[in-house]
């Protein structure tokens, strides 16, 4: 395997003159140049990206926190945002946060001790002191960690708007939808506090099922199923993530309710769930892989020490028709 002395020796330059041209760090003649380039393709030369991370100092990773990957929200998030990362040429480092545990604090300590560039964060933590605190490249997603923090996002206003337009238009009388907890800060809280607002507008009572915070595994989303089913009987219309609208539908209909004859349902999120149950599920789809590389687009601006442009990025929504409503 070639050394960047190989390489100093083929071009008869210093290593000095080399490494300047690899981290493109000073002035070095055109002439000189070709001749390292040409010399690092004729012996296939390829350089040390810790050494040349180092000279940056940059450790070229960054740190994707996600509460819980087996969501495919945020499975389809990671996917498309470590294709992001790689275009950078940086590699991604997945935590995942697990529930009530706080593995947060040892990411960020991560971050604070340098050893990743920057951190993309999708957990809807309750201690948002340790990111104020924190003087380093962090973006947001779906959550208000402060002024200094840029939050990508989806206008959650017109998605709110859309899912109680669509239940009006099945006819729906009472509804539920499920919402997380209100003392969160995330731009999310906007989609229910909307939707309330139409069905109110319209005479339509609607109801609040505050979600347990921090759980995302099937279990978790058909535990709340269950517990809405027993609970309220004569509901006719429902608004939720992917996840808990595919497990309300399932539940109903072992307890003999058929939906959209019996119920409606409108989802959020759009993810691969909710072309699986049947019927399936009408929904508002939040573009994931665009909230990805906007993420990783402001991340690397950071890193940079570029200012970005706005702090609070809102991507469009869309309806996507499905047979959970009339």
């Amino acid at each position: 395997m070639a050394t960047i002395q190989d390489v100093a020796k083929r071009a008869q330059v210093g290593v000095a003159t080399v490494s300047r041209v690899l981290n493109d760090s000073g002035y070095v003649k055109a002439e000189t140049k070709e001749k390292i380039q040409r010399a690092i393709k004729e012996l296939n030369y390829t350089p040390n990206a810790v050494a040349r991370n180092l000279y940056h100092r940059k450790t070229g990773i960054a740190a994707l926190l996600v509460p819980e990957i087996s969501h495919p929200y945020f499975a389809e998030f990671i996917d498309a945002a470590e294709t992001a990362l790689y275009s950078y040429g940086y590699q991604c480092m997945i935590c995942n946060t697990w529930r009530e545990q706080n593995y947060e604090a040892h990411y960020l300590e991560l971050l604070k001790q340098q050893r990743v560039d920057g951190i993309i964060t999708g957990v809807h933590t309750l201690d948002i002191d340790r990111y104020r605190l924190i003087d380093r490249p962090i973006v947001a997603l779906d959550r208000q960690l402060g002024d200094n923090i840029p939050c990508v996002a989806v206008n959650h206003e017109k998605g709110g708007r859309m899912a109680a337009e669509a239940l009006i238009r099945s006819g729906c009388r009472k509804v539920l939808q499920v919402t997380g907890q209100s003392h969160v800060s995330t731009p999310s809280n906007r989609r229910h506090e909307i939707f309330e607002q139409v069905m109110h507008e319209n005479g339509i009572e609607c109801i609040n099922y505050i979600s347990k915070w921090n759980r995302f595994s099937y279990t978790d989303f058909r535990d709340a199923a269950l517990e809405i089913a027993e609970k309220y009987t004569d509901i006719d219309g429902f608004f939720a993530t992917d996840m808990t609208a595919a497990a309300l539908i399932h539940t109903l209909y072992e307890k003999g309710r058929r939906c959209p004859q019996d119920f409606s349902v409108v989802a959020y999120d759009g993810t691969y769930v909710s072309s699986l149950p049947y019927p399936s599920l009408t929904t508002i789809v939040q573009p994931v892989s665009e909230l990805a590389s906007s993420c990783v687009d402001l991340l690397m601006k950071l890193v940079r020490g570029e200012k970005p442009e706005t702090m609070n990025i809102r991507l469009d929504v869309e309806y996507r028709q499905g047979s959970s409503t009339l």
